[in-house]
């Protein structure tokens, strides 16, 4: 071997899956800043009527006409998780906003897309677990 135990190469993968994670949510951060936001009425609207819970429907009717801001702050939350999980700096946090955050998404889209969200959520706090 290289030097290094089994337990050193576990850490590493696990800190390579919380920078994984970190990825995804600073690359959606982008995405949603540079892209949707120019799409952004359309996109809350759609999410409006596919919700299936109907609290949903209501909050995210109200937030149609201010879908610009609202993606922003998305894209804001987005490049803060990702941010803190790129440096590695409350990790734990971090980690359990971005589970909060896939699973608060899962009313308000349609079949089939909520299904990545809800199986995120549980691949997230693996990786809270064992990186932290």
């Amino acid at each position: 071997m290289d030097g290094m135990s089994e337990g050193t190469t576990r850490c590493r993968a696990w800190a390579w899956a919380r920078r994984a994670v970190g990825v995804y949510f600073a690359g959606s951060a982008v995405l949603n800043a540079v892209y949707t936001v120019r799409r952004a009425t359309d996109l809350v609207a759609w999410f409006r009527d596919g919700a299936w819970l109907p609290p949903y429907r209501t909050v995210l009717g109200a937030l149609v006409p201010v879908a610009r801001p609202v993606v922003l702050a998305t894209a804001a939350f987005e490049a803060v998780v990702g941010w803190h999980l790129l440096r590695g700096r409350r990790v734990n946090g971090a980690l359990r906003w971005a589970q909060a955050w896939v699973l608060g998404l899962c009313p308000a889209l349609p079949w089939p897309y909520w299904v990545p969200n809800a199986l995120s959520a549980p691949l997230f706090e693996l990786v809270r677990r064992r990186a932290t």
